[in-house]
């Protein structure tokens, strides 16, 4: 199944809708745009981030309407505070150190309207067809795998989670771990719903 084809937030729609409250959305780490051509069939204005060129001119092909902009998740957000009802971030937060991490969220926390939401999904530990205990253990969770995208990867458990989104800032709608159809292999994921406090 092709990212275009992963509705993984049509059950998420009036959740979705109603957090956006007029707002873009901003997706991080768009690739393609097949999550980015949904979001515009929905009728949201969708701000797509990604750091590679080429997943930037292939989402402007599927998405044509989004606002595409350049961006490294390890670096400050380039928008203001609480500028979006809805976050986005779909398999592109798992790549980076702890600390790293850690500062990924904050960021989209600020860019994120109090009572707005993220919708994320992220590596689970039992994620074995993609790189859950393969190569060398940097730091725990954090794995050499010299993938596609990255060098690192990060699996994730479910304390992880609730350590991540501590509930001082987050509230917790939903944390289901799923095995999900997007590439030839299953992949096991961890899929969040989470309400900026």
């Amino acid at each position: 199944m092709s990212a275009g084809q992963d509705r993984w937030m049509q059950r998420w729609l009036p959740q979705l809708r109603a957090a956006a409250d007029g707002r873009a959305v901003l997706e991080l780490g768009c690739d393609t745009g097949g999550d980015t051509a949904w979001l515009l069939e929905q009728g949201f204005d969708v701000v797509a981030t990604d750091i590679a060129f080429d997943a930037l001119r292939s989402c402007a092909i599927a998405a044509s309407r989004a606002q595409l902009v350049r961006h490294d998740l390890r670096t400050p957000q380039p928008f203001a505070d609480a500028a979006f009802g809805v976050v986005i971030a779909s398999l592109c937060l798992h790549y980076f150190d702890w600390a790293t991490t850690e500062r990924a969220v904050s960021e989209v926390r600020r860019c994120l309207r109090p009572g707005g939401l993220l919708l994320c999904r992220l590596n689970s530990v039992r994620d074995v067809n993609h790189g859950a205990n393969e190569g060398d253990e940097i730091e725990p969770g954090l794995r050499r795998v010299h993938g596609d995208f990255s060098e690192e990867k990060r699996f994730f458990e479910r304390a992880d989670l609730e350590r991540l989104f501590a509930p001082a800032a987050w509230d917790r709608v939903s944390c289901e771990e799923r095995t999900i159809a997007r590439y030839a292999q299953p992949k096991v994921a961890w899929e969040l719903v989470l309400r900026r406090r």
